[in-house]
């Protein structure tokens, strides 16, 4: 798949902009000091999008707002791709579950063998991953 050149500008001008309009005063605050813009992640940009909407009898969302959103959504994607990842592989590195318990914890009546293929299709779609090394155990004196 061929990325648009001017994707990156646009997705950056969209994180601008819903970020402006609906990041509230936690934005405001980190931008008041000067320097680069700080915006915030797509995930979070559609999430503003979302609520607003939720409370919009005040024609506070734009159609720029939404089609900003809709632009952000597969980047979005990626990074609760990225999450799941994370959250898997700590589950079962660092406590122990076993698939069986990922899988019900997914809820939906998933069997481990579906936890395993979603996981290794996470794994194929977010590139550069890298899972952490399991905990080393303390070394006996």
């Amino acid at each position: 798949m061929t990325q648009d050149p001017n994707s990156y500008a646009r997705e950056a001008a969209a994180l601008e902009r819903l970020t402006r309009r609906h990041g509230g005063e936690r934005y405001r605050r980190l931008n008041s000091h000067g320097g680069p813009y700080l915006a915030a992640t797509p995930l979070e940009a559609v999430l503003l999008v979302v609520n607003a909407l939720d409370r919009d009898g005040e024609g506070r969302v734009t159609g720029q707002d939404t089609e900003d959103a809709i632009l952000l959504l597969d980047r979005a994607r990626g990074e609760l791709d990225l999450h799941e990842l994370e959250l898997v592989d700590h589950a079962r590195l660092h406590h122990g579950r076993t698939w069986g318990q990922v899988a019900e914890a997914a809820g939906g009546g998933r069997d481990r063998r579906i936890a395993q293929t979603r996981y290794s299709r996470l794994r194929e779609r977010t590139p550069g991953y890298t899972p952490p090394a399991a905990p080393q155990e303390a070394t006996r004196v």
